[in-house]
Order: structure tokens, then sequence, then C-alpha cells
């Protein structure tokens, strides 16, 4: 039987892109998001595309998906949580109940999604996880408190995770973009001065490409090597460990 995967935020650009690597590659792919037509759409172009929506924060919903999988499929052998938000604003005008949701959604819904996917794998010998992070979560950058905030924890949770079932086979891995091109970001660079600014910030020069992050994560759930466990690998432009060069003539 093909190797089953559990996309959740399927329908959003890196999400996307991971499922349609993965299901070239002949995996059955559970997709999940909070729009079934848009669910469906992507199925309907694709081979081996089951949609089955969930809401992300919501403990039942996960769990009744979860649910479905072992009783359908019998087996998974990975979770792609492809889930983030932005919210880009200083500390001090930032609301609890702001700083609750970008929590929520970011990191409470990364541990609700492995809560119920970890005891399928473990009964399937092992699996894969891939979380996304942020540049963010390493690198103080201003207005990122709230989002920089949930995603250290996202990283922390990670690493505690591959630590725990790293005997029992399953391999936990977080990829952390740099600003990426999807609908996400399309408020960053709506117009040419915020576009540039975003550019320049990055040491290669340009923002990153969905494909870019999603071709990184396939290869963590399909052809990473067994020992690759517990690490957050940058995909980001260089943003999180080099310096942009200055622009001027030498």
């Amino acid at each position: 039987m093909s190797n089953v995967v559990w996309i959740t935020g399927a329908s959003g650009g890196i999400g996307r892109e991971v499922l349609t690597r993965l299901s070239d590659k002949g995996w059955i792919i559970i997709a999940s998001g909070r729009d079934e037509s848009k669910l469906d759409t992507i199925a309907d172009n694709l081979e081996n595309v089951h949609v089955m929506p969930a809401d992300v924060t919501d403990e039942n919903s996960m769990k009744e998906v979860a649910s479905r999988i072992r009783n359908e499929f019998g087996r998974l052998d990975a979770l792609v949580h492809a889930v983030g938000s932005i919210l880009l604003r200083p500390l001090h005008a930032t609301s609890v109940e702001q700083f609750s949701d970008i929590l929520t959604l970011n990191l409470t819904s990364a541990f609700i999604a492995m809560k119920h996917s970890v005891p399928v794998m473990m009964k399937s010998g092992g699996g894969r996880v891939v979380l996304f992070s942020t540049v963010a979560a390493k690198l103080g950058m201003p207005n990122h408190s709230s989002i920089g905030a949930a995603k250290s924890g996202l990283e922390g949770l990670a690493k505690a995770a591959a630590a725990d079932y790293a005997r029992r086979g399953i391999r936990v891995n977080v990829v952390a973009p740099g600003l990426t091109e999807t609908a996400l970001s399309t408020h960053l660079l709506s117009n040419e001065t915020s576009r540039s600014i975003s550019e320049n910030m990055h040491p290669v020069g340009r923002i990153g490409q969905p494909e870019e992050v999603g071709s990184v994560a396939a290869w963590l759930v399909s052809e990473a090597p067994d020992w690759i466990t517990g690490t957050v690998i940058p995909v980001d432009g260089g943003l999180g460990n080099i310096r942009a060069q200055e622009n001027r003539r030498l």
C-alpha cells in the first residue's frame, strides 16, 4: 500500500506545493483545511487526494480526522502541518486576544495535530512530522513579538517531540522560512516600496517562493535520511545567518 500523509493547511501556498510534490511521488494525501471548496478543487486535479476538512485549532475536529485516517487507511506515515499566520505590530499595540489567537493557530494547533497523529504513526511502525516556523523565531525582528513567540514555542515543541519518539521511529523536523510569496504575505508586498524593503532585507536580494520551501518539506517527508530529527532547517535567503550586503558602489 502507498504511504499516507496528512497535510493540514493543504490549500495554502506552501501546503499545496508539498501536496503536489508528494502526490507526484505516489503518496496517498489526506488534505485538511477550513475551505472545503479549495480542497475539492485541488483533489479534482491531482491523484490520490482525499479531502477531510478540519479546523486545526479544534481538537475534536482534528481527532475526528485522525480517526478517519486510521479507520479508512490503517496507517499514517507522515504529518505536514503547513499552518501559520502573520501579525506584524509592536508588542504594546497587540491585544491579549490577538496574542492568544496567534499562539493558538501557530503553536497549539501543532500540538493538537501531533497529539492525534503520533499514536497512529506508532501503530504504523513510525513516521515523519514536518512543522513550519519562521526566521523570526531565531532572529529578533521588529513587530514580530507574537509570531516570534509562537514559532519559538513550536520549535521547542518539535525538539521535545523528536526526543520523545526517536526510539519509536518517528522523526520530527521544522522548516523555518523567511518571507515567502503566498496569499498570507500579499498585504506585505502590495506596493513597490514595501516589496523592495522586504527583498533587500534578505541577503540574496529577493523573497522566497512556495516551491523553494515546499521542496524542502517534501524532501523531509519522502527522501531525507532517517538520521535527521529534531532539526530546524532555515529556508530564508540567508536572513537568519548572514548580513545583507549594503547597496553601495565599491
